[in-house]
């Protein structure tokens, strides 16, 4: 089962602290060039300056780690002097039915296993990405954005010891500029800490977000090792957040994704399932809210200026007798569009880019309803996985709130 201990974490200093929300960015891998820009000119020392590098492929990620060690003797960044566990509360209002959600966790180091041995996936991964994070693990010899983790933890012991680290006073609370508030707590070791670690050790996790940062945490450790250096133990552990699967705060989003008219000798809809024309986009909202009713395998589709509601009336080989045999996206991605690649897709949250993605490529556009967290649990505790983009944990972690050494000692 999981291996997490405490941890000295980089955080912004405390002079900082009252300008926060203009430090932090969003994880990489969901910012744009255009909103890149617009985070380094809100500060000199946003966060994004070393977790998303920019410029000659050659030299971006010496750049970063340039700023990385020049902020670090600077004191904008600061070590925390003793290893700790992290807590932080995020409070916003759900995409989806717009209730003020609470979702809380807690930051520690992670020991990397291999998948199953305790942490399991649940989306397909690709290379690009993991080569981007390995690069730019080896040269600040950080990591610098957390992966976010699901606890089975049924007994709701986990949830409670991290609630009451909630009592006392934040050490840094603020509201960001999409009305979401964040809150952060230095956990200390004690007693209570002795018993998450314990609680910790009974219940298999899933990755939530974060699984091409969790391949390449396992493949730097096995990298460190054959290095001379002084790189371990850090290097054996990854950045990682817990939350419980029961949590109400869990808010998980659909991706919707478009497919051009040049690939449509991989799309084979009716051999599949059955086309339902509606009367608009405005029809599949209850499927894209996650009211999927009785029917867990239906589909929006639109094409042609016509909108349907696509229903699977049988289910791919592969996926028969498997968790992903009630799930849409993976009878989607196994049956009508098998075949395609995730560099086919266009992927976007907002159903209308989806249609104007289909419009303008006279293609396809599908529309998804959220997999619910017992159903991704479920796909990854069986050793199985989904396509990629199939979730979209909302909102995510900002990069900058706490990062961690990759060499020397915890």
């Amino acid at each position: 089962m999981p291996n997490i201990k405490p941890f000295r974490a980089f955080v912004y200093e405390d002079r900082c602290i009252k300008k926060i929300n203009r430090l932090v960015c969003p994880p990489y891998d969901v910012v744009s060039s255009q909103a890149r820009d617009a985070l380094v000119q809100k500060d000199p020392h946003n966060f994004i300056r070393v977790e998303l590098p920019s410029g000659d492929p050659e030299t971006r990620y010496q750049d970063a780690a340039q700023i990385w060690t020049q902020w670090n003797d600077t004191g904008v960044l600061k070590r925390g002097d003793v290893p700790a566990y992290y807590v932080y509360e995020v409070t916003f209002k759900s995409q989806k039915d717009a209730r003020t959600l609470v979702r809380r966790g807690f930051f520690a180091a992670l020991e990397t296993v291999p998948w199953g041995d305790g942490v399991f996936p649940h989306e397909k991964t690709l290379p690009t990405a993991r080569a981007d994070r390995f690069s730019l693990f080896k040269a600040l010899k950080a990591q610098t954005s957390p992966i976010q983790l699901l606890v089975r933890d049924a007994s709701g012991k986990i949830e409670s010891l991290v609630k009451a680290q909630t009592k006392g006073r934040p050490r840094l609370s603020f509201r960001d500029d999409s009305g979401v508030t964040h809150r952060f707590w230095v956990w200390k070791k004690g007693p209570s800490t002795l018993a998450l670690e314990k609680w910790m050790k009974k219940f298999p996790c899933a990755i939530a977000d974060g699984h091409h940062r969790y391949e390449t945490s396992l493949a730097y450790g096995q990298w460190a090792r054959r290095q001379k250096g002084d790189f371990l133990p850090a290097s054996r552990y990854v950045m990682a957040f817990f939350s419980s699967s029961d949590d109400q705060g869990l808010e998980v989003l659909p991706t919707h994704r478009a497919v051009p008219w040049e690939k449509r000798s991989f799309v084979n809809l009716e051999k599949w399932g059955v086309l339902e024309p509606v009367s608009g986009l405005k029809a599949l909202l209850p499927l894209m809210e996650g009211k999927k009713g009785e029917d867990l395998q239906t589909v929006g589709v639109f094409r042609n200026g016509t909108y349907y509601r696509y229903r699977f009336n049988k289910v791919p080989a592969s996926l028969r007798g498997t968790p992903r045999a009630a799930l849409a996206v993976t009878c989607l991605h196994a049956g009508p569009l098998k075949g395609l690649g995730k560099e086919d897709f266009f992927f976007t949250r907002r159903p209308e880019d989806a249609v104007s993605h289909a419009q303008k490529t006279k293609g396809w556009a599908f529309f998804l309803a959220p997999n619910t967290v017992k159903e991704i649990l479920d796909v990854a505790t069986a050793g199985e996985v989904m396509p990629p983009k199939s979730t979209y944990f909302y909102p995510k972690i900002p990069s900058g709130l706490v990062s961690h050494a990759l060499a020397g000692e915890l």
